[in-house]
């Protein structure tokens, strides 16, 4: 057995159900924390786990105050970003796609035909997809703290689209009894596999890690995390 490392050390992620909440008793639960939590006891690593808004969550990485992001991906980094921080091998992939009310025109629309649309995000995500035409002013940000409160800003159409994770977007539908027939699934934004980000003095830990991560696969223990979390589609493709 491989010696615990810790102090405890701190892996955090966003709030962003089905992958990190808290429940009804304010325990995190969640398709990223429950891999985590099996990643880092194989790799015997003695971590405290916490969630906080996505913004507030890369604030306190930068400062050096969580050791650990245990759900992002290499894409939804900078270059500086991936030159500063060390990266795990993938323990599962997300998609991420914009969504419309099911009548809009533009829906059926490549990002790049887009043009004079209002896109909701949540503050703190960046997507590069989107970057080019917000640039250009072909398309203007409107961001908010929460997934909820894109879902709100939409069935107002106070946006036109908004930017999420398929997972993401099925569960609010689900667990708000919402109709799917009045939403549309439009453009990819990206397929994104998410990866475990490190603080680049713990670097040594990746061997580790990504040995936890392989054994956890062959097994079908990370699948069968995801299938316990994940509602099913609910919106037209």
């Amino acid at each position: 057995m491989l010696p615990v490392v810790g102090e405890p050390y701190v892996a955090g992620g966003a709030q962003s159900k089905p992958y990190a909440y808290e429940d009804k008793d304010g325990h995190l639960e969640g398709i990223s924390v429950d891999i985590a939590r099996r990643v880092m006891k194989l790799a015997n690593l003695d971590v405290t786990f916490v969630i906080y808004p996505v913004n507030r969550l890369q604030a306190m990485l930068r400062k050096g105050e969580i050791d650990i992001n245990f759900a992002d991906a290499l894409i939804w980094n900078s270059s500086e970003e991936q030159r500063r921080y060390v990266f795990s091998k993938p323990y599962s992939t997300v998609k991420e796609h914009l969504y419309f009310l099911a009548d809009h025109p533009a829906r059926g629309q490549t990002i790049a035909q887009l043009a004079h649309l209002t896109i909701g995000m949540v503050r703190g995500y960046n997507y590069w997809a989107l970057d080019p035409a917000i640039e250009k002013h072909r398309l203007t940000r409107l961001e908010t703290s929460r997934d909820e409160a894109l879902i709100k800003l939409l069935q107002s159409k106070r946006v036109d689209a908004i930017a999420m994770v398929d997972d993401n977007f099925d569960e609010l539908v689900s667990s708000n009894a919402l109709d799917p027939g009045q939403f549309v699934q439009g453009a990819r934004l990206s397929e994104a596999p998410l990866v475990f980000k490190l603080q680049p003095q713990y670097a040594s830990w990746l061997p580790r890690i990504n040995s936890a991560i392989d054994s956890l696969n062959t097994s079908g223990e990370l699948e069968r995390i995801r299938r316990q979390y994940l509602p099913g589609a609910q919106v037209a493709k």
